[in-house]
């Protein structure tokens, strides 16, 4: 039955904000969550394995089991994607697609594919953390089982070798006998330094849960030049009598509260490298709403993203640096996200 008394739309009449579709917005976001899932699926499926060799569209689907039209269309996707390239009806693997996302890549990186399944799950999880508050992890068991080895597969795709080379240019390094690695985490970084100076024994100091899968790299690389020392930095001493401070992208990197530590841990003209992710500039709301979507047991973060509670800005701490004997000598900028503070430390 009809309501006679409610007023009739006016369909004349259009949005003052504007023309254009309201939800245009979302038609762009929603591009975003087709080809995660695209991905994704080409990953779970086995899609980049079977394509080693060039197949088409309907060769793929029977290859798979699965429809035709869908994974012709897929591919094609892909195509645009870079992960897939095309010569007429046939697909095969890019380069990138070879190096990184088949069985037996030379530069995996399936598990930083964890880790982006993992945060995607966070978000689409967004309703009750916002009421509950954001996912509660285990300190040790998340470094060591989803951020480090996620790390490790990034940082060697480029990241690794950057910074290495230029720490190695360093006048001071070939001198360079002992190194701690302050929160190395894998200890990649000990290990790349330890091949470039045959001198050099590292030492990566990281907690206990997280120095078994440092061990596993120390292994696989046979690098029986790096040790690791357990313990949890804000709490245990560092040791001293070193060259070489080394720390990189850790939770430790802007507290000033560490910053006598490092400098007892060092002998005097040592070498404090410290590379950091840049101050949140511009301000991404996103980026920043993801790293309050989940945190760490016994540790409080910052609203900003990868800063937290006892932290302070990267300018501020190098600024910090020489109330402890350092003087800063070079910042260095590694990509758009870090830069890295070497510091010497004053001979008195």
């Amino acid at each position: 039955m009809c309501d006679n008394t409610a007023p009739v739309p006016d369909l004349a009449a259009v949005p003052g904000i504007s023309t254009a579709n309201p939800l245009s917005f979302l038609d762009d976001a929603l591009t975003g969550v087709r080809q995660y899932h695209a991905v994704m699926t080409a990953l779970d499926l086995g899609l980049f394995d079977i394509l080693r060799e060039q197949k088409s569209g309907p060769e793929c689907a029977l290859a798979l089991g699965c429809r035709p039209e869908i994974i012709t269309l897929l591919c094609e996707g892909l195509v645009t994607f870079g992960l897939l390239e095309k010569t007429g009806e046939q697909f095969r693997d890019s380069e990138i697609t070879l190096n990184c996302f088949v069985a037996g890549a030379p530069f995996p990186q399936q598990h930083a594919i964890a880790f982006q399944r993992k945060l995607a799950g966070y978000w689409a999880d967004l309703s009750r953390i916002a009421k509950d508050g954001p996912v509660t992890c285990d300190r040790a068991q998340m470094f060591r089982d989803v951020i480090i080895p996620s790390m490790a597969e990034n940082c060697r795709c480029g990241l690794l070798q950057q910074v290495t080379a230029r720490v190695a240019a360093i006048p001071e390094f070939p001198a360079a006998r002992r190194m701690l690695d302050l929160g190395g985490g894998h200890g990649l970084y000990s290990i790349a330094l330890c091949q470039k100076n045959p001198a050099l024994d590292a030492v990566v100091f990281d907690l206990p849960p997280v120095t078994g899968a440092t061990r596993d790299f120390i292994s696989r690389y046979g690098a029986d030049r790096v040790s690791v020392r357990p313990g949890d930095f804000f709490k245990d001493p560092l040791g001293s009598g070193y060259d070489i401070v080394f720390s990189s992208s850790n939770p430790g990197g802007k507290v000033p509260d560490l910053i006598p530590k490092i400098a007892d841990a060092l002998n005097p003209g040592g070498l404090f490298i410290n590379k950091q992710a840049l101050d949140d500039t511009p301000f991404d709301p996103w980026l920043s709403l993801e790293w309050n979507l989940w945190t760490f047991d016994g540790v409080q973060k910052q609203a900003a993203r990868y800063v937290f509670s006892n932290s302070v800005p990267f300018a501020e701490y190098n600024r910090l640096l020489a109330d402890h004997g350092f003087v800063v000598r070079e910042i260095v900028p590694i990509d758009a996200q870090s830069a890295m503070t070497i510091a010497v430390k004053v001979v008195k």
